[in-house]
């Protein structure tokens, strides 16, 4: 998506995805992934905990790469 975006959104999209190690988000999606995680059978607090935070450090980065590809995607519309 990086190579279809443009290179402002590329940019803002990499520094967006410093917001996961933030002590608050770790915090709180941990807790909750390792609850969940620990009350559901056949689950492994571990490596469920794990999986929570790596979405959490890219769903900031996939959100403002697709907003610049419909900013693309629409300025092209307008200009032809």
């Amino acid at each position: 998506m990086a190579v279809f975006s443009t290179e402002t959104f590329t940019s803002i999209s990499f520094d967006a995805g410093g917001v996961a190690t933030g002590p608050m988000t770790v915090t709180f999606i941990l807790a909750i992934a390792l609850g969940f995680a620990e009350t559901l059978e056949g689950r492994d607090p571990l490596l469920d905990g794990f999986g929570m935070i790596a979405l959490v450090a890219l769903a900031p980065i996939l959100s403002v790469l697709t907003l610049g590809l419909l900013y693309k995607y629409n300025e092209s519309r307008s200009d032809g």
